[in-house]
């Protein structure tokens, strides 16, 4: 295995410990929404949804027809289903829906911004490494940091602008 590979291991067991921390106890008692927001959540999830059917459908013509032919497979899904989820998370945000009635926007704030640090070292660290592409791809182990950062990035600008925005109309 080479580098980027356990890079994406890495990555992926924080991932997986971010994941439990935001599911401990102590988070979901302050984790409520109203009835409106599951609603928008519920409509977040459906379009979340079938943006990875699109995307999904998508790679299939474009293997079929030869046309997927700078990417690897398993780094063309990934990044379908990280857009679908990217889609998700900003729907939600705009629509209210993301933070909890109590819900802080600073702990995802830090998150995201930690997740957004990392994964961008990542991928430079990959480039000059010269590890971006093998055999003429851009691969799962080297694309896949560049991917997150962008997708993580678009959610902190969206909750950052969104953050002000009810900030400034609870000023009004």
């Amino acid at each position: 295995m080479n580098t980027g590979t356990f890079l994406v291991i890495g990555i992926m067991v924080g991932v997986m410990i971010a994941a439990w921390f935001l599911s401990r106890k102590t988070w979901k008692k302050e984790c409520e929404y109203d009835e409106m927001q599951l609603k928008i959540r519920a409509r977040g999830y459906q379009i979340g949804f079938y943006t990875a059917l699109g995307l999904m459908l998508a790679l299939i013509l474009l293997w079929e027809v030869n046309g997927l032919t700078v990417v690897t497979p398993g780094f063309a899904i990934y990044t379908a289903m990280i857009i679908s989820v990217t889609i998700f998370v900003i729907y939600c945000i705009l629509n209210d829906a993301f933070l909890a009635i109590r819900g802080k926007a600073d702990r995802y704030f830090m998150l995201f911004g930690f997740f957004v640090l990392l994964e961008g070292f990542i991928f430079v660290r990959s480039l000059m490494d010269g590890e971006i592409l093998e055999n003429g791809k851009l691969t799962f182990g080297s694309g896949a940091p560049a991917v997150m950062a962008v997708c993580f990035l678009a959610i902190l600008i969206t909750l950052a602008v969104k953050t002000f925005r009810n900030r400034k109309e609870a000023q009004e």
